[in-house]
């Protein structure tokens, strides 16, 4: 299976929705679930996460925007103090996350990213990690992990818009993506083609085939009438998604 996208992909919300995904328990034999769901869309949107008591989940220093009495505030590294260093030398992340546990009681934590924009839930599967751009991770339920991995070419490190060194998001549980703007989804079939202009990269199936070329002619003809078609058209490199596989792009 790949992973379940459970909102639909490319619509547009009012801030009077407010879409969730069903719940999920925690692998660690919790038997009350963990609900996540999201207020607004697409301008100031903030994640609302109910904890069951016993619960916890990990997020990005400073998300927290606000929380209900039964919940404590902790920190935690990814991956122990190496996963953490890495996380944050390479992938320009913050070294350490913060936790947040509903110790005493339920709880109600709300998150947001430090741009405003868009927030989106993906539920992830063990098989099908994830790949990051740098600033995309907001939260997640503890059971995933967030480590740092690298691009698998070198046009992808050099021009994708999210450098060498990315974050990668595995495990099972929920997890919340931020980008400024509107955040849109695409699942890829096998040999399906998507282009995206560098920069407005969120997150992508780890594995899936990405290549970088001259936006022009979309890689058919001459070099020299590529390469004009894209100085005409006001597009240069852009990535290219092969599929099978998920992909999430934000636009302004």
């Amino acid at each position: 299976q790949e992973p379940n996208r459970l909102l639909p992909h490319d619509r547009r919300r009012s801030h009077a929705q407010s879409p969730s995904l069903p719940p999920a328990t925690q692998p660690d034999s919790l038997r009350m679930p963990i609900r996540w769901s999201v207020a607004g869309k697409s301008g100031a949107a903030a994640a609302v996460v109910h904890l069951p008591h016993g619960a916890r989940i990990k997020a990005e220093p400073d998300a927290l925007i606000t929380m209900s009495g039964g919940v404590e505030v902790g920190a935690c590294m990814d991956g122990g103090f190496v996963g953490g260093l890495l996380r944050s030398a390479l992938g320009g992340e913050s070294l350490f996350s913060q936790t947040l546990s509903a110790s005493r009681s339920d709880g109600e934590v709300v998150l947001g990213a430090t741009d405003v924009g868009d927030i989106e839930l993906v539920r992830l599967q063990p098989h099908a990690p994830l790949l990051l751009s740098k600033g995309a991770f907001l939260a997640a339920d503890e059971a995933v992990e967030v480590s740092t991995s690298t691009q698998r070419t070198v046009g992808g490190a050099l021009f994708s818009g999210s450098g060498l060194f990315v974050l990668r998001a595995s495990g099972q549980g929920t997890l919340a993506l931020a980008a400024h703007g509107a955040i849109m989804s695409y699942t890829l079939e096998p040999g399906e083609v998507r282009a995206v202009d560098n920069g407005h990269l969120v997150g992508w199936t780890e594995g899936m085939p990405l290549e970088m070329r001259l936006a022009g002619g979309a890689g058919r003809g001459s070099l020299l009438s590529t390469a004009f078609s894209s100085a005409a058209s006001g597009e240069g490199l852009m990535c290219f998604f092969h599929g099978p596989g998920e992909l999430w792009i934000s636009r302004p």
